[in-house]
């Protein structure tokens, strides 16, 4: 398993890398490296911070979302966790179709939505009163 660059942590949600390939376990660590490339200037790298974002985003509400709708319209919150994932993934289509063969940036969105369509597995698959575990293939 790969550690931060910086401080050794195993990177969780917040993983970052730069155009390298260098892992770090946040943004902090990211801008703490002093010897890294600038990535501003790299092509993708605005779609890889949207996607990372979305990422984290999704991961960390939807169980809380699913919770608070459960027993009453749980199956129409589903749906609507499902479908706005599924516009994420479809808004970056390009990279999904690239499979990640385009560098760095490009394999990580592609990571990154290869596990946004498990998610939704995940979801569909949810039931109250049980934790949720990640959605094998």
């Amino acid at each position: 398993m790969k550690m931060c660059k910086v401080c050794r942590k195993k990177p969780r949600l917040g993983r970052r890398v730069n155009n390298e390939g260098i892992l770090f376990c946040s943004d902090d660590c990211y801008e703490a490296f002093e010897d890294s490339p600038n990535d501003m200037d790299h092509p993708y790298i605005d779609d890889y911070d949207a996607v990372r974002f979305e990422y984290m985003e999704w991961t960390g509400r939807y169980e809380q979302k699913l919770m608070s709708a459960a027993g009453r319209n749980l199956q129409a919150v589903k749906e609507e966790l499902v479908e706005g994932i599924e516009s994420v993934i479809e808004e970056f289509r390009d990279y999904v179709s690239l499979e990640g063969t385009d560098g760095v940036f490009s394999a990580e969105i592609y990571e990154y939505l290869q596990e946004l369509e498990n998610l939704t597995v995940v979801i569909e698959r949810w039931t109250p009163g049980k934790r949720s575990k990640k959605a094998t293939s």
